[in-house]
């Protein structure tokens, strides 16, 4: 499922962390029965793995470092930040823990209502991407 356009030398390593990312994510807002917003910063690999130890000594593994321990080609590095954040997108559409919910209309108590903006959501919680639109109030 991880694809790059660099070699990783730990690709399972990551991707197994991505995942459990994703499935952190999932018992929080299933907890707090709210939705994730797809462009709002919501489900974002940047904000998820800034403090992450594990994630970042992981992507640490697959560069030259300098002598104070940080990533010289930053370049390349953003290339596969941008790369491991379309995955992480994928995987929270796949992991079979969120229904997804693309911008469009829907129906809710009645009315036809529009969201402007893709939504993720604990399986089963929600039949639209509203907070009106849960299953069980």
């Amino acid at each position: 499922m991880l694809t790059s356009k660099i070699t990783l030398v730990n690709q399972q390593q990551i991707e197994d962390i991505l995942k459990e990312i994703v499935r952190s994510a999932y018992e929080e807002v299933k907890e707090e029965r709210m939705m994730l917003c797809m462009e709002c910063g919501d489900v974002d690999l940047y904000i998820a793995t800034t403090n992450h130890e594990e994630f970042q000594e992981a992507i640490k593994e697959n560069f030259e470092l300098d002598e104070f321990g940080e990533i010289m080609d930053h370049d390349k590095f953003m290339g596969l930040m941008e790369d491991l954040h379309e995955c992480y997108v994928e995987l929270f559409q796949t992991s079979g823990l969120f229904d997804y919910f693309p911008s469009g209309f829907y129906q809710v108590n009645g009315e036809k209502v529009f969201s402007e903006t893709d939504m993720l959501a604990p399986k089963g919680i929600f039949f639209a991407p509203f907070d009106e639109a849960k299953i069980n109030p």
